[in-house]
C-alpha cells in the first residue's frame, strides 16, 4: 500500500526538501525520472522542460550556429539539457543562478557534471548582466523566485541590457508565468517592451501550459 501511494501521491513524499534564502524547493520523483520544484510551479526538469522543448521545436534554430548561449536562471539545467544532449548543439554555456542550493542539488540529483562546456556563476542576473562584457548566439530568461518574476527584469532598462548582449541576429526567449490577474496586467507593458527591443517576435504558447508563454525575439 506504501508503495503505491509513494507512486501516484509522489509530492507527498519529496526525496529532498530545503528552505533555501529564496524559495522552499522539493526534489520529487516522477515516474522513473526526477523534477525540481517550488512551492507553486515546476524549476527543472518537470513542466518547465516541457515548455522549453516545445519553444525549440516552435521557432527552429540552427543549433550549429549556436555557439555562445547564456541562461540567466540556470536552475537544475533543463534548458542546458534540452540544448546540448536532445539537439546536439555543440555550445559554450554561461548560466548565471543566484540560489546556491539550487545548483548544490543539480550537482547531487541532474547530472550537472553532465553538461560540457559550462561556465556556471552563483550570481544576481542583473548584476551579472551589468559587468559582463561577452555577447551571445542565444540568451535564456528563466527568472522566478517561486512562480513570479521579480519586477526589475520586467523592465525596459534590463531588456535593453539584453538586447546588448546579442550577437546580430542572436536569438533570445523569455519565459513568462500569466499566473494570476496581477502577471497578465503586468504582461503588456512587458510585452509592449520587448516589441520595442527585439525583432522578430513571438509569442509562443503551450496547449499542456497554457500559464506559460515565451516571448521570443531576434537582435
Amino acid at each position: 500500500m506504501l508503495r503505491f501511494i509513494q507512486k501516484y501521491f509522489s509530492e507527498w513524499f519529496p526525496v529532498e526538501r530545503i528552505k533555501t534564502d529564496y524559495n522552499v524547493l522539493e526534489v520529487i520523483r516522477r515516474g522513473n525520472k526526477l523534477v525540481l520544484n517550488a512551492p507553486h510551479t515546476n524549476y527543472s526538469f518537470g513542466s518547465l522542460h516541457e515548455v522549453f522543448r516545445n519553444a525549440f521545436q516552435q521557432i527552429h534554430p540552427d543549433f550549429q550556429e549556436i555557439k555562445n548561449v547564456l541562461i540567466l536562471g540556470f536552475g537544475a539545467g533543463s534548458v542546458a539539457r534540452i540544448l546540448q544532449k536532445e539537439n546536439r548543439c555543440v555550445c559554450q554555456i554561461t548560466g548565471v543562478e543566484v540560489d546556491a542550493a539550487v545548483i548544490a542539488l543539480a550537482k547531487k540529483y541532474f547530472r550537472l557534471d553532465r553538461v560540457k562546456n559550462l561556465d556556471l556563476h552563483i550570481a544576481d542576473a542583473a548584476d551579472f548582466i551589468s559587468v559582463d562584457e561577452n555577447r551571445y548566439d542565444l540568451i535564456v530568461i528563466d527568472l522566478f523566485l517561486d512562480h513570479r518574476t521579480p519586477e526589475k527584469f520586467l523592465t525596459a532598462g534590463f531588456l535593453k541590457n539584453l538586447q546588448e548582449h546579442l550577437l546580430p541576429q542572436g536569438i533570445i526567449l523569455f519565459n513568462y508565468l500569466l499566473y494570476d490577474f496581477e502577471a497578465r496586467k503586468k504582461s503588456i507593458e512587458f510585452e509592449k517592451n520587448f516589441r520595442h527591443f527585439f525583432q522578430q517576435i513571438q509569442k509562443l504558447t503551450f496547449r499542456k501550459q497554457p500559464k506559460s508563454i515565451i516571448f521570443s525575439g531576434r537582435r
